[in-house]
């Protein structure tokens, strides 16, 4: 379990009160990786939503003729396995340790449910995500004209 006080050092809980810093480092763990162990699987049920602590991970995608291509590097405070928040559930892409580090993993169900009964704290996660995402998106931008 995560104490409350290092969540707070994540811009997703910034400015949370303890109380419920309380209650998000209640379903959390840490889970340590080695490089070159392949955390997440594309496809796959999305349990928990995870915070890169420490390391690095690298976000894989499946290409149509079957090849796996790396999208980005998560880094520390970043965001993966968002899926965890959003039905179905489902893994969008891969996650792979390139160096080893430690995961924040929290239960994606219970923390649906505590940002269903504290709305100002999911508008905030969501939001949080949501930029995490468009940053995602304009480094795949940035990626794919440099290879034309």
């Amino acid at each position: 379990m995560m104490r409350s006080e290092e969540l707070r050092r994540y811009r997703y809980f910034a400015g949370l009160p303890l109380s419920v810093l309380d209650q998000i480092a209640s379903i959390s763990s840490l889970r340590r990786f080695e490089a070159g162990e392949r955390l997440l699987e594309e496809g796959a049920q999305a349990s928990h939503l995870m915070i890169v602590k420490s390391g690095q991970v690298d976000v894989v995608y499946r290409v149509g003729d079957g090849r796996e291509v790396t999208a980005e590097s998560a880094l520390g405070g970043d965001v993966i396995a968002w899926s965890a928040m959003l039905e179905p559930f489902i893994l969008t892409a891969s996650g792979v340790g390139s160096k080893e580090g430690e995961l924040i993993a929290l239960d994606g169900a219970k923390l649906r449910e505590l940002c269903a009964a504290d709305t100002s704290l999911g508008y905030q996660l969501m939001t949080e995500i949501a930029r995490g995402l468009r940053d995602r998106l304009t480094g795949l931008r940035v990626q794919l004209a440099a290879t034309r």
